[in-house]
């Protein structure tokens, strides 16, 4: 019984070796099953490093030669509606020709006009209050008179002739406040009329009109601009970054180099601001061109290039 204990012992410690075993081999083959199979290296891996961020873009910075620059027309003028209309007429269109004193525009003046009727009806009787004031002030004065008669005779009471002489201050009164009336309707009328001529816009100078800003037949504001007007051709205006101040100097000699025109044009610097412009970090500077062809039009893209000194 003894011996036959010690074999099932015996055989109990050799079935959990084997299972131990199993187990391990398991672990094992489930390891290398999680292994890259590009690689026979048992090194870990190293860790990947990011990129370092692309560095912020300066929206000012311009990799183009030169400084930026537009062809601005040197007179130009914007015509405003004087005053709220429910409609306007245009009478000229886009690029067309004009002269100094020509029709541009007319407002719908129909509230001014019949504004105007009513300001004249009142004047009139303002004025015929001026007549019918008039009229008692001679009443009261014929009636002051023969108070006055009667009183000198003795036959008169005092309380008459102090009425009647009220009578006559009042109505003196009366015709001042009718002819002030009717100055003001007098003032009113003509403020109208002045309106009313200002509801048809002129063009101020002789051009080109250039941008027309409502619609035909559409509503205005006051102030709103209708029109605009430009003439006597085009100089350069350009922006010279805060790092390239002082590159460029009044009278300087620059090129110019138009989008879509092969040939470059030549400019005489005439202004250059005292100011940078805080915001943008930018000097602004006009130059003049010499000689420029007839067909150049305004707001046309272009580049200032400078000239090396001396040259």
């Amino acid at each position: 019984m003894r011996v036959l204990r010690a074999l099932r012992a015996s055989h109990a410690r050799l079935a959990l070796a084997a299972l131990v075993a199993a187990a391990v081999g398991a672990a094992a083959a489930a390891g290398a099953g999680c292994r890259s199979s590009a690689s026979d290296s048992d090194d870990p891996a190293e860790p990947i490093e990011a990129p370092p961020p692309p560095p912020a873009l300066d929206e000012r910075v311009d990799d183009k030669p030169g400084f930026l620059a537009t062809l601005t027309p040197k007179q130009w003028y914007d015509v405003p509606a004087p005053f709220t209309s429910a409609s306007v007429a245009l009478v000229v269109k886009l690029g067309d020709r004009v002269t100094q004193g020509q029709v541009l525009a007319r407002l719908d003046d129909r509230e001014l006009r019949s504004d105007l009727d009513a300001a004249r009806a009142q004047l009139r009787t303002a004025q015929a209050a001026i007549v019918q004031a008039d009229v008692e002030r001679r009443g009261a004065e014929i009636i002051l008179k023969r108070e006055k008669s009667a009183e000198a005779a003795g036959v008169g009471a005092k309380a008459d002739l102090v009425t009647a002489t009220q009578a006559v201050a009042k109505a003196g009164a009366a015709i001042t406040v009718a002819r002030a009336t009717a100055g003001e309707r007098a003032a009113r009328i003509t403020q109208l009329q002045a309106h009313l001529a200002q509801m048809t816009l002129t063009a101020p100078i002789a051009g080109s009109v250039a941008l027309i800003y409502p619609q035909d037949g559409a509503r205005v504001e006051e102030g709103h601009p209708v029109a605009r007007l430009i003439s006597g051709g085009v100089f350069v205006k350009f922006a010279i970054p805060a790092d390239k101040v002082g590159s460029v100097k009044q009278g300087d000699v620059v090129d110019v180099k138009l989008d879509r025109r092969a040939e470059l044009l030549t400019a005489t610097v005439g202004h250059v601001s005292p100011e940078l412009d805080a915001v943008a970090q930018m000097i602004i500077a006009d130059a003049d061109l010499v000689n420029p062809p007839a067909e150049l039009q305004p707001g046309t893209v272009c580049r200032i290039l400078l000239r090396p000194r001396g040259k």
